[in-house]
């Protein structure tokens, strides 16, 4: 099984990336490492028979979409009272602005206001509470960036048609062509579309993990002994000891509605 880089330092040009252990729920950081909100899901599309993911959602939205039951439909209704817009959708954030993924991920300049001026409340707070506590501005970026960005104006960062998300995929069925189980989904990997040094940019899917138990499956425990106390990590990797990695090629087809992968024996 493919193992990603060593939690906290940055993804390496080429490097393959554990989608949903490295961006889910990690923490958005601007140039002077100020909190930008979190990773709520992933934006995937299919190109070419491919399938990449483009971008990430930040939002109650997002989040909310990700959840069970009465908590997920809780979340979307106070969030749709709360937003001023008629009709509000997640914040999407292409992944070409993201400089670096590491214990956090880093964005550009112009992603810092982007990001800043689209949730009033949090800047609200950024201004007038964490900008005063000493300390709380971590200076210089250490993975660059524009210094000085100029917020582009483009206000069709949305979705495009078609897309689907990684929380859609996570958890999804998986079949063998002969009609045997496979278990669910418990982690998909990627890898830079074309390997480039300053940014991360597309990242193409390449294979799936999956297993018959998904508990505990995207906390990172069977990948890296380091990841938790001895005895709960080594418990956690005994219980997904059957998880097996099967690469994009072998997938014969996905059916998003029903949630189901269908590989080749």
């Amino acid at each position: 099984m493919t193992r990603d880089p060593a939690p906290g330092s940055p993804l390496e040009a080429g490097s393959p990336l554990s989608l949903g252990l490295r961006l889910l729920d990690h923490q958005l950081l601007g140039r002077e490492l100020e909190m930008l909100g979190n990773v709520d899901d992933v934006a995937l599309e299919e190109r070419d028979g491919r399938l990449v993911a483009t971008a990430v959602l930040r939002g109650p939205g997002a989040w909310s979409h990700r959840q069970p039951g009465a908590l997920g439909r809780w979340g979307r209704a106070v969030w749709r009272r709360l937003e001023r817009a008629e009709d509000p959708r997640p914040l999407v954030l292409p992944l070409d602005h993201v400089l670096a993924i590491g214990s956090a991920v880093h964005v550009d300049g112009w992603a810092e206001e982007y990001l800043a001026a689209s949730d009033h409340a949090e800047l609200w707070l950024r201004r007038h509470l964490v900008g005063r506590i000493p300390g709380a501005r971590g200076g210089k970026h250490r993975f660059g960036g524009d210094l000085a960005p100029h917020p582009r104006d483009d206000t069709a960062l949305t979705l495009p048609v078609g897309a689907r998300l990684l929380s859609d995929l996570l958890g999804a069925a998986v079949v063998r062509d002969d009609g045997s189980e496979s278990g669910r989904v418990v982690e998909v990997r990627a890898a830079q579309d074309s390997p480039r040094e300053s940014r991360v940019g597309t990242l193409v899917v390449t294979s799936v993990v999956h297993g018959p138990r998904r508990l505990g499956g995207g906390l990172g425990y069977r990948d890296d002994q380091a990841m938790a106390p001895f005895l709960l990590g080594e418990a956690l990797r005994r219980w997904h000891r059957h998880d097996t990695e099967s690469a994009w090629e072998q997938v014969q087809s996905l059916d998003w509605a029903t949630r189901r992968i269908t590989l080749s024996a």
